[in-house]
């Protein structure tokens, strides 16, 4: 007997389920964040964008970066996937200015659209030699580029090894 005729004999009772039967799983409750997180209050240099001024608080992590009047708790509901990702990149295996392309009309189509969060898979920098390329480059973009001013905080994804970040935007 050939596979096919095995396999259409094992499945030839098999019937699809009717529409209505369906379940659907439920969600999983969102992971906490540490609550050892410490930032620092210092300001570093504005970011601005025309005539709007975004001041920066500095921290103790280089990879995150909130702006003035976002609070650890805020922090805190983001790392837990509140409000939840709009959107994600996956910048693997681009070149910089490929990402940072993709970056400027991706990010660009999720303020028009509303977007609150969005997930910037960068990787680790594992294949890159000297630094991270792409990390450090998307972290200079998110901080100086063109949407800049929307940018109200940056933490590393929870459970991606530094290989991903989350952006929080200014609502519209």
């Amino acid at each position: 007997m050939k596979e096919q005729d095995l396999f259409a004999e094992a499945m030839g009772k098999v019937q699809p389920l009717p529409c209505g039967d369906k379940v659907v799983a439920a969600k999983s409750k969102p992971r906490r964040l540490k609550r050892n997180t410490s930032i620092r209050r210092e300001h570093v240099a504005p970011v601005s964008k025309a005539s709007i001024a975004l001041s920066v608080q500095a921290t103790d992590d280089p990879w995150v970066f909130v702006a003035d009047g976002i609070s650890k708790d805020r922090l805190k509901r983001l790392a837990a996937g509140r409000p939840p990702i709009g959107q994600t990149f996956d910048l693997h295996g681009m070149t910089r200015d490929q990402a940072l392309d993709l970056l400027e009309q991706g990010v660009g189509k999720a303020i028009g659209e509303s977007r609150r969060v969005i997930c910037i898979i960068h990787g680790r920098g594992l294949h890159s030699q000297g630094k991270a390329v792409l990390k450090e480059s998307v972290y200079h973009w998110l901080r100086q580029g063109v949407f800049a001013h929307t940018v109200l905080a940056v933490i590393p994804q929870p459970g991606s090894g530094g290989g991903a970040c989350l952006v929080l935007l200014r609502r519209q």
